[in-house]
C-alpha cells in the first residue's frame, strides 16, 4: 500500500490510523513515501506497532517521484497489488478488502472507488449541491487506486512522467496510459475513501485554482502527445472549446442553481489553463508550496 505525503502531518497520521483499522486478514505492508521539508518519520514511527510500515525519504520535490519509488518498493517487495491513497484521506475499515475481493473475482489490473468529502466546518451550501469535492468512479486517479503490479511497464522511465511532477496530472496520463496499452478497468463503488476537506480548502478560489491546475494538465498533455504544431493546435483547441461550451451551459441554468455560476467559474479558470499550458508554462501546484488536491 503507498500513500505520498509532504508535510501533511497531522492529516497522514489520520490516513494512517483509517489503515490500521483496515478489516482485513490478509497481511499488508504501508510504504510511506515522503518528500516533504520536514521528515513525517515521527508519524510513521507511532503505528510501527499494529502496521508493517516502511517509510522512505525522497528528495526530488514533485509527485512523479514519490509515487515512482512507491511502485519500486511495492514490485521490489514481491507484491501481487498495490493500493494508493491520498494523505489527507481516510478510507473505509473495509476498503482494502473490497479491492482485494473485487480483483480477485474480476481479474482488472486498475481499480477505483468513489471519494466523498468530510468537510472540517460546515461548507456553502453551493460547494454541496454542486458536488465540487464528491469523485464518482469516472477517472482513475491514485486517490482510490488499486493495482495489479503485473501491468507496470518492465521500465520504470515508463511509469509516472517527470513533466507533470509539479503541475499535477501525472496519475491521470499514467493510468489512461496503462488502460490504453490493454489494462483492464473495473469500479468498486464499495471501496471508500472519504476525503478530508480543511476550511481553507471550501472556497471559491481554492476551486478556481483546481480549475486552472486541470486545465494546464489538459494544454501540456496536448503538447507532450502531439509530435507537430499543427497537432498540439488542433487537441489544445478541442480541449479549450469544450471548457468554453460547459462553462457556458453552466451559466445558462445558473438562475435555477447557484453553484452553476460557480461550476462555470472553475471551467472558464481550465480554458485558461490550458493556454498557459500550451504555451509551455509549468506553475507549480505540487512540490514546496501550496498543494491543490
Amino acid at each position: 500500500m503507498a500513500v505520498c505525503t509532504c508535510d501533511r502531518h497531522q492529516q497522514l497520521h489520520n490516513t494512517l490510523q483509517s489503515l490500521a483499522d483496515q478489516n482485513i486478514e490478509a497481511g499488508f505492508r504501508v510504504f510511506v513515501v515522503d518528500n516533504g521539508r520536514i521528515a513525517a518519520r515521527p508519524v510513521v514511527e507511532a503505528f510501527e506497532a499494529v502496521l508493517d510500515i516502511v517509510h522512505e525519504r525522497v528528495r526530488e520535490p514533485g509527485l512523479s517521484a514519490v509515487r515512482n519509488r512507491a511502485l519500486h518498493l511495492a514490485r521490489e517487495s514481491g507484491a501481487d497489488f498495490l493500493a494508493s491513497i491520498d494523505d489527507d484521506e481516510c478510507a473505509d475499515t473495509d476498503w482494502l478488502a473490497a479491492h482485494l475481493a473485487a480483483a480477485e473475482l474480476s481479474g482488472a489490473d486498475i481499480q477505483i472507488g468513489p471519494i466523498e468529502p468530510r468537510f472540517a466546518e460546515r461548507p456553502a451550501g453551493w460547494i454541496v449541491d454542486g458536488g465540487f469535492f464528491a469523485e464518482a468512479c469516472e477517472t482513475p486517479t491514485t486517490a482510490n487506486l488499486f493495482l495489479r503490479l503485473a501491468c507496470l511497464p518492465q521500465n520504470e522511465g515508463d511509469w509516472f512522467q517527470p513533466d507533470y511532477a509539479v503541475t499535477g496530472g501525472e496519475d491521470l496520463e499514467f493510468l489512461d496510459r496503462l488502460s490504453r496499452n490493454g489494462a483492464r478497468y473495473g469500479t468498486v463503488l464499495s471501496a471508500r475513501v472519504y476525503d478530508m476537506v480543511p476550511a481553507e480548502r471550501a472556497t471559491l478560489r481554492y476551486i478556481l485554482r483546481r480549475g486552472l491546475r486541470d486545465g494546464v494538465y489538459l494544454g501540456n498533455r496536448a503538447r507532450k502527445e502531439n509530435a507537430t504544431l499543427a497537432g498540439v493546435a488542433v487537441a489544445g483547441l478541442h480541449e479549450f472549446l469544450a471548457k468554453l461550451a460547459y462553462s457556458v451551459n453552466h451559466l445558462f441554468w445558473s438562475p435555477r442553481a447557484g453553484w452553476r455560476a460557480r461550476r462555470a467559474g472553475a471551467d472558464l479558470a481550465a480554458a485558461a489553463g490550458i493556454l498557459v499550458g500550451l504555451l509551455g508554462v509549468k506553475p507549480r501546484f505540487y512540490g514546496h508550496g501550496e498543494t491543490v488536491d
